[in-house]
């Protein structure tokens, strides 16, 4: 069972490397256009930095020549309508999971630093009397843990651990 999963994922690897996104917008559109679904996700935050406002207008430009055509291909139509919609809100999404990593790994540096981790966590500190403790901040404190483990840090692990436990206790789910 574990292999087939490992086969699995490395297939997955291997054709998503051998793809390479072109750096012209039209050229990107069709790219994404061609993509597979399971890949639309990888892709999109693979060609964030791409899928700028240049690239919209190119893409709207496209859409409204298709739209405006003599003979219109409504499936195309659709298609760059679906491929538009999905990159805007795909867009939408990356950029949240950034700015909630980013700040996570800002608590976290501020909470590893702090000189009494206690009082940063508890009510009377900052962390836990402004809502700094999300699933984002415990999520970024597990992978930590599970890079000390790997490292061979146990002391490392096992203090992170007790962070872990402890900021736990104040997690503010949404």
């Amino acid at each position: 069972m574990q292999r087939t999963k490992d086969d699995i994922r490395r297939q997955v690897l291997t054709r998503r490397e051998a793809r390479t996104p072109p750096d012209e917008a039209v050229q990107l559109i069709e790219f994404m256009l061609n993509t597979d679904a399971e890949d639309m996700e990888y892709e999109v935050a693979r060609c964030r930095p791409k899928l700028t406002p240049a690239f919209f207008k190119q893409l709207d430009s496209i859409i409204g020549a298709e739209r405006f055509a003599a003979k219109p291909d409504q499936e195309r139509l659709a298609e760059l309508d679906t491929l538009r919609q999905y990159l805007e809100e795909a867009i939408e999404a990356i950029d949240k999971a950034v700015v909630k990593t980013a700040s996570a790994a800002d608590r976290l540096k501020k909470l590893l630093t702090s000189k009494d981790k206690k009082e940063t966590i508890l009510v009377g500190g900052e962390m836990a009397a402004a809502n700094e403790i999300d699933q984002a901040l415990v999520d970024l404190l597990q992978q930590n843990i599970d890079a000390a483990k790997a490292a061979e840090q146990t002391a490392a692990a096992e203090f992170m651990e007790k962070v872990k436990v402890a900021v736990a206790k104040y997690l503010v789910t949404a």
